[in-house]
């Protein structure tokens, strides 16, 4: 905790010398001047704690792990997601969708639980409503299921991908897990570029001006 130390200004005091004293005298008037002047007092002020300032966040932001004012966030391949400022999503594309667009389904809390884009199929996701963050995607197409399961460390960030795929006409069910690192980040702690296992992942983040 930081202390101010604010020193109180000395009032000097000047004793008053008849024409008549000693030059001893003299001295011993100034040494007792001396003695009474005023000593500063030691005032300590207490830095007051700034709060940090929240994040802002919403289920839609959520849905593409991103939190703060962002404006679009493209992945390459052609999924792009496009924000007001009030973190809305109003325009989503994947790399099947083309023109026709993205259907979206929502819950009673207003999180994306599904989307259908044609080509590409469905696809569900699953929160941690609590955190406000993304926890589960899931796709199939009726014979095949796949599930991942996003885990974060304490800081948020994402630390692996657990997987579960099921074949209906095998009768096989499969549970893999792939390693996920950050390794950078802009400046409000978006990730731009992970590493899952031995690929990378890349995206670009554009955010509304302050």
């Amino acid at each position: 905790m930081r202390k101010i130390e604010l020193l109180a200004a000395l009032a000097m005091c000047i004793a008053a010398v008849s024409c008549g004293n000693s030059k001893s005298d003299k001295v011993e008037n100034d040494v007792a001047s001396q003695d009474s002047l005023p000593v500063a007092d030691t005032v300590v002020v207490e830095a007051e704690e700034v709060a940090p300032e929240p994040v802002f966040i919403t289920p839609d932001l959520a849905f593409m792990e991103v939190h703060g004012h962002v404006k679009s966030v493209e992945f390459p391949g052609g999924r792009k997601a496009k924000f007001d400022e009030n973190g809305k999503l109003v325009d989503y594309a994947t790399e099947y969708s083309g023109e026709n667009g993205v259907q979206i389904g929502r819950d009673e809390d207003g999180y994306i639980v599904s989307t259908y884009d044609g080509p590409g199929g469905s696809a569900m996701f699953g929160y941690d409503k609590e955190n406000v963050r993304l926890n589960l995607t899931a796709a199939g197409d009726g014979a095949y299921y796949s599930e991942c399961h996003i885990e974060y460390d304490e800081e948020g960030n994402i630390i692996r991908y657990n997987f579960v795929d099921e074949d209906m006409a095998e009768e096989t069910r499969d549970e893999w897990s792939m390693d996920v690192s950050v390794v950078s980040k802009d400046e409000y702690g978006n990730w731009i570029e992970l590493k899952v296992d031995d690929q990378t992942v890349k995206r670009k983040i554009e955010y509304y001006s302050k």
